[in-house]
C-alpha cells in the first residue's frame, strides 16, 4: 500500500516541505493504501517530521483501502454468524485457542486483550517511534485482512492527527505473535485508558488518555470483534526500530566516506585506491558506489597536502585506509538489503488468522512472526560496528603519523598537553562495546505462552541494539573528523582540494582548532548533533 502526497499531486513519493532541525518533513497529507508498496524511506521521512512540534498533517484511507476493509469487515460478520469457531474472533488467545467464548463476550473478549498484554516496562518509546508503529500497523489493515471496522480506522486517524500517542514503555517483546504488549499500550489509548503524549502549546505534555481524547472532542473506542486481536498483532515495533536504524545507518555511511576521505588526505594516504579502474575489478556494486563517493573528495581539484608526499618512496597504506572502498562498500550492500527486506515487511499481512474475504477462506498462520525485521536488525548492527571498527582504526594511525608529518596525539608541545590520546581511547572503547552487542538477537530465543509461542524473533532487542550501535557510531565518526581537522590545521598553510576543504570547515564551524588541551567531551558532542542535524553532510538530496 502506499503513501501519497496530497499537497500538490497525488504521487507515490511524498512531497518535501522545508526542514526543521536540519530534517525534511514529509507531506502533510497522507492517503493510506493507495497504488503501489508504502517504502521504509517515505514511512520514516513521515513519522520523523511529525514527531515535531511545527508539523500539522492529515491523514486518510485511499477508496480502494476502504473497500478492502469493508469488504474484510463484512466477512468476519458472516464467519459470526456462523457460530463455527474462529481463533480470536470467538475463542482464547494462545494457550486459550481452544477456550469458545460466548457471543455475547465477544466485545469484552478483545477489550480484555488490550488490557492484559500491557505489560511493558521501561524508558518510554519516543513519540517518532511509536508514531512509526501506527503507520506499520495502519498499512497493514488497509490491506483488508483484519475484519476491523472502517470506522474504527477512521477514529485512529482522528486521533493521531491531533497527536495523540500513548506513553508507551519499551522493553517487554519478544516479537512472537507479534510486538503484542507495545501494540497493546498504543491501543490502549483509543480505548481511553493510560496516559498520552500530546503537543500543547509549543512542547509535549503526558496527561491520562481520557483526557487527551475528551480536550479534542474525541470518543473512546469500544472495540468489535477480533478488532483487539488486529490491532496489537504485527511487527510494528521490530519494524519501525529497523528501519529507524536504517535510515540512521544509511545516513552514517555517508559521513564515515566523508571522514574517511579526509582521514586518507590528512594522512597523506593514497589516493588511488579509490580509482575507478582498480575498484571496476572487484565488481561489487558496493565498492563501486564507494570509490565514486570517495573520488568526488579527491579530484576536485589540487592537492598541496597531497603534492608534499609524492616524491617519498611509499608503498602501501594500512588496510583500514587502502580497503575503505570494499569495506565501506560492503555495509552499502548491507544496507540496501536491509532496505528490501524492511520494504517488504511493511507491505505484509502479519494479522492472524488472515481473513481472505474473496476466498471465503480464515488462514491460520505465522506472518507475525518478527524474524524478518530482526535479523534485518542484526546485520545493521554488525554493518555499523564495522564502519565504527575501521574508524577507530584510523584514528589509531593519527595518533602517531607514520609519515612522521604530524606531531604525536595530534598537539603541539606534546608531553606538557596530551591532545587526543584519550578521545582515541573513547573511540576504542565504543567499538568495543558496539563489538560485544553484535551477537544476534535473532538466534536467541525463549519459549513462551506454555510452549505455544515456542520460537520468538527477539525482534524489539535486536532493534534497541542496533539503534544503540548507531549512536556509537555517530560519536566514533565525530572523534575522526575532529582528530582529521586536527591533522589539516597542523599542515598549513598547505591546502587541500575545495570539498575536503570544505568538510573541514564544517568541522570547524562547530568547534576550533585544538590549540592546548581542554575537555573534549563537549567537543565530540558537538560535533555528533551537527552529524545528526546534517550540518557535516549534507542529506537534503536523499
Amino acid at each position: 500500500m502506499s503513501v501519497h502526497s496530497m499537497n500538490e499531486s497525488n504521487t507515490a513519493t511524498p512531497s518535501q516541505s522545508p526542514s526543521v532541525n536540519g530534517q525534511k518533513s514529509a507531506a502533510r497529507k497522507l492517503v493510506l493504501g493507495g497504488d503501489g508498496p508504502l517504502r521504509s524511506r517515505s514511512l520514516w521521512n513521515f513519522a520523523s517530521a511529525v514527531s515535531e512540534m511545527e508539523n500539522h498533517f492529515s491523514l486518510q484511507l485511499h477508496p480502494a483501502a476502504e473497500s478492502a476493509i469493508s469488504a474484510s469487515h463484512a466477512f468476519l460478520e458472516r464467519l459470526i454468524a456462523s457460530e463455527k469457531p474462529y481463533y480470536g474472533i470467538n475463542t482464547g488467545f494462545g494457550y486459550f485457542a481452544d477456550r469458545r467464548i460466548e457471543r455475547d463476550k465477544l466485545v469484552e473478549l478483545q477489550t480484555n486483550i488490550v488490557r492484559s498484554h500491557c505489560c511493558n516496562v521501561g524508558a518510554p518509546l519516543s513519540r517518532d517511534l511509536v508514531f512509526g508503529m501506527w503507520l506499520v500497523t495502519l498499512n497493514k489493515l488497509c490491506q483488508g485482512y483484519s475484519g476491523i471496522r472502517l470506522e474504527t480506522m477512521q477514529q485512529i486517524l482522528a486521533m493521531l492527527e491531533r497527536g495523540i500517542l500513548a506513553v508507551i514503555p519499551s522493553r517487554g517483546s519478544v516479537g512472537a505473535s507479534g510486538d503484542l504488549s507495545p501494540s497493546a499500550h498504543a491501543t490502549r489509548a483509543i480505548l481511553g485508558e493510560g496516559m498520552c503524549s500530546v503537543p500543547s502549546q509549543g512542547e509535549f505534555i503526558t496527561i491520562p488518555a481520557s483526557e487527551a481524547l475528551a480536550h479534542c472532542g474525541l470518543q473512546a473506542i469500544t472495540l468489535g470483534p477480533k478488532e483487539g486481536l488486529s490491532l496489537i498483532n504485527g511487527t510494528s515495533l521490530s519494524s519501525i526500530l529497523a528501519i529507524k536504524a536504517w535510515h540512521e545507518g544509511r545516513r552514517l555511511l555517508k559521513v564515515a566516506n566523508a571522514s574517511a576521505a579526509l582521514a586518507i588526505e590528512a594522512m597523506g594516504a593514497s589516493t588511488r585506491i579509490a580509482h575507478p579502474a582498480a575498484l571496476a575489478a572487484h565488481r561489487h556494486q558496493g565498492t563501486l558506489e564507494t570509490g565514486r563517493e570517495l573520488m568526488k573528495y579527491f579530484e576536485a581539484g589540487p592537492s598541496e597536502m597531497r603534492q608534499q608526499h609524492l616524491s617519498e618512496e611509499w608503498v602501501q597504506d594500512p588496510y583500514s585506509f587502502r580497503c575503505v572502498p570494499q569495506v565501506h562498500g560492503a555495509v552499502w550492500e548491507e544496507l540496501r538489503h536491509a532496505e528490501q527486506t524492511l520494504d517488504d515487511e511493511i507491505n505484509a499481512a502479519t494479522d492472524n488468522p488472515l481473513l481472505v474475504a474473496e476466498e471465503g477462506e480464515v488462514y491460520n498462520c505465522g506472518h507475525f512472526h518478527a524474524i524478518y525485521p530482526a535479523r534485518a536488525s542484526d546485520a545493521i548492527a554488525s554493518a555499523l560496528t564495522t564502519l565504527a571498527s575501521i574508524a577507530e582504526r584510523r584514528i589509531n594511525h593519527a595518533m602517531c603519523a607514520k609519515r612522521k608529518h604530524l606531531p604525536t596525539f595530534l598537539i603541539n608541545d606534546g608531553g606538557l598537553n596530551s591532545g587526543f590520546m584519550m578521545a582515541h581511547v573513547t573511540a576504542a572503547a565504543l567499538v568495543s562495546e558496539s563489538q560485544s552487542s553484535c551477537f544476534p538477537a535473532s538466534v536467541n530465543t525463549i519459549p513462551t505462552n506454555i510452549q505455544q509461542e515456542d520460537h520468538v524473533s527477539m525482534g524489539p532487542i535486536a532493534g534497541f541494539k542496533a539503534l544503540q550501535i548507531v549512536d556509537h557510531l555517530r560519536n566514533v565518526l565525530a572523534i575522526e573528523l575532529l582528530c582529521m581537522a586536527q591533522a589539516f590545521d597542523l599542515q598549513r598553510p598547505l591546502r587541500s582540494t575545495p570539498p575536503l576543504e570544505l568538510l573541514w570547515e564544517k568541522v570547524r564551524a562547530v568547534v576550533p582548532k585544538l590549540e592546548q588541551d581542554r575537555s573534549l567531551s563537549e567537543d565530540i558532542e558537538e560535533i555528533s548533533q551537527a552529524i545528526a542535524r546534517g550540518q557535516i553532510v549534507d542529506f537534503d538530496n536523499e
